[in-house]
This record gives C-alpha cells, structure tokens and sequence, in this order.
C-alpha cells in the first residue's frame, strides 16, 4: 500500500513539474500594459493610410432634429432632410429656411422636377418642394421598408428592403415594372439584404444603379429592368466592401464617379465611373462611434453631403481638384 501511495505522489510530482515547467517556458511575455497575446488584434482594421486619402474641404452643420434620417437636394442647392416627423429645409448656405410636419418620419427622401418624393415606410408621398401634400399612392404591402428612391422624368424607383426587390412607377403611382429576381439567389440581380441598407440612384446615362449590400457590389439595370454591369470587391482593405451590408448608401457625382459610405468599419470613399477606388474622404474619425446610416446627396457643386442620422450631423465635403 505504502508502495502505490509512493508511486501515486511521484506521477503527481512529475505532473506538476511538466505544468511549472511549461508555464514558465511556453507561457506568452504580457507587456506591461498586461495586453493579452492571443487576443484578436483589429485596431488596424479599417484605417486609411494617408495616401489613399482625398484632398477636401471639410465643414459641418448641426442639425435641429433628435435624429435625422434621410437626405435630399433640390437643383438650387436647397436641402431636405427628414426627422422626428418632420421635414426640414436648408438653404444652400445651410440655414434653415421652413419645415413642415409629416405623419411619420420620412425613411427616404428624393427631388423630382419640382417635386419632393418622401417615403413613409411602406408608401410614397409627394410635396411641392414648399411641403404642400400633392399626392398620396396606395400603399405598398404592409410588411414594405421603403429604404430608398430615385427619379427619372416622370417615373419613380422605389427600393423595398422588406421584399428586396425594385420597384418602378409612374408618378401618379402606377406600378410599371418591378426589378430583381427571386428565382436564382445566385444572380446578381437577386439582392440579399442581411438588414435595411438598400440604396437606389439614377446615373447620367438615365440606368439605375442599385445597392446589393450582402453581395458587396452596385449592380446596374438599364431602364427596362436588364442587368447591364455591376461592381464591388469583398476587402477590409481601403478598396473594397465588408460586413454584412455594404455599401450602405451611395450617390452619384456629375462626372459619374460614386461616392460610398459604409456602417461597421465607418468610411466614405470615392470610386470612378467604373467602379475603381480613388480615394477615401473620411474615416471613423469624422463620425461618432459606431454610426450607421450614414445617408448621401450632392449638389450641383458637387458638394457630397453627408448626414450622420444619431449625431443629428450634416457633413460637408468638397474634393479639391
């Protein structure tokens, strides 16, 4: 018995010899801040070297709403941002000019000719561009997420990130065509949506380009609904999309280069008409931590504007040439 007892206590001490011996040779160095080393490193992800940044010109404007949503410009640079229902009207010098009270807070808004297009969730209202009500179509589904419009003429490109399809109508609300397909998620123009990011715009050849967010890439529709290109790489790097849905919300410049934002790593960047990166204009930090829905117009200077919903921000970046 005394024997096994000896034998028991020599494993247990050459176990616990092996245990010191291998903390003490194989047990990482902590620095002195008592950093973890096999924790994930990630500051680095997300930032943008110096060089891939735009030469701009920076300002900002603080917005009289608790939280701002959406964004649009009119031709003479005035411009509509909704909000604690409510849409608010700044001149081109960024005062603010008139307001006017909405059932609902506007989800998306854009500017016609002479007219201001708003969505209210699941249906399309149309203002003069002084909020006297012009308009009102029957609604969408009920279950509908209007995240977007964008205007051609008399037609009207309604995003719907609750069905992931397009949809086009005439402005007196008729249902023209609807766009994306459900029969093959393998096409690209079937748009997968994680969550309601869902941006739509009208290039200057008069094509649609829609965000498809879970696939990271803008794809292009003729006016007919029939997929003419599309572009976008999956990168953390300066160049591409990541996350679940980027890009979150993009515009189109007169030159017809874009201009991207994205939620998650928090950056706006520019791309030229070909989908090739060229610069970054802001990073995180231009924004409050972790903002998201970082909505986007330009105006006729081709000034983007940038409107940060949680911050109540509007800011204002102008690429020096």
């Amino acid at each position: 018995m005394k024997k096994n007892t000896l034998t028991y206590l020599l494993i247990a001490g050459i176990v616990i010899g092996l245990i010191v011996l291998g903390n003490f040779f194989i047990k990482p160095n902590y620095n002195s801040k008592n950093e973890n080393p096999y924790s994930l490193k990630i500051d680095s992800i997300g930032q943008i070297a110096a060089v891939d940044f735009c030469d701009v010109s920076y300002s900002k404007i603080d917005i009289s709403l608790n939280k701002a949503i959406a964004i649009a410009v009119d031709k003479n640079n005035n411009t509509y941002i909704s909000g604690d229902n409510k849409i608010i009207i700044l001149s081109k010098n960024g005062t603010k000019t008139d307001e006017f009270a909405t059932e609902i807070t506007a989800t998306a808004l854009i500017v016609g000719d002479n007219i201001l297009c708003a969505a209210f969730k699941n249906k399309v209202e149309l203002f003069t561009l002084e909020g006297k009500p012009i308009k009102n179509w029957s609604d969408l589904s009920e279950k509908a997420y209007i995240t977007s419009l964008a205007v051609i003429a008399d037609q009207i490109f309604v995003s719907d990130a609750e069905s992931a399809l397009v949809y086009k109508y005439s402005m007196d609300g008729k249902l023209l065509q609807t766009i994306g397909s459900k029969a093959d998620k393998n096409e690209m123009n079937s748009f997968i949506l994680p969550s309601y990011y869902f941006d739509v715009a009208i290039a200057h050849d008069n094509s649609l380009w829609v965000a498809n967010t879970g696939r990271h890439k803008l794809v292009n529709f003729d006016n007919k609904g029939k997929m003419l290109s599309f572009w976008g790489d999956t990168s953390s790097g300066v160049e591409g999309f990541c996350g679940c849905c980027n890009p979150s919300h993009f515009a189109i410049m007169s030159d017809g280069s874009f201009i991207t934002s994205e939620k998650g790593i928090v950056r706006v960047k520019k791309y030229n008409s070909a989908g090739v990166f060229e610069c970054a204009l802001a990073g995180q930090e231009y924004f409050t931590e972790n903002a998201t829905g970082l909505d986007i117009a330009i105006n006729t200077n081709d000034e983007i504007l940038v409107l940060e919903p949680d911050a109540s921000t509007l800011h204002i970046f102008k690429i020096n040439n």
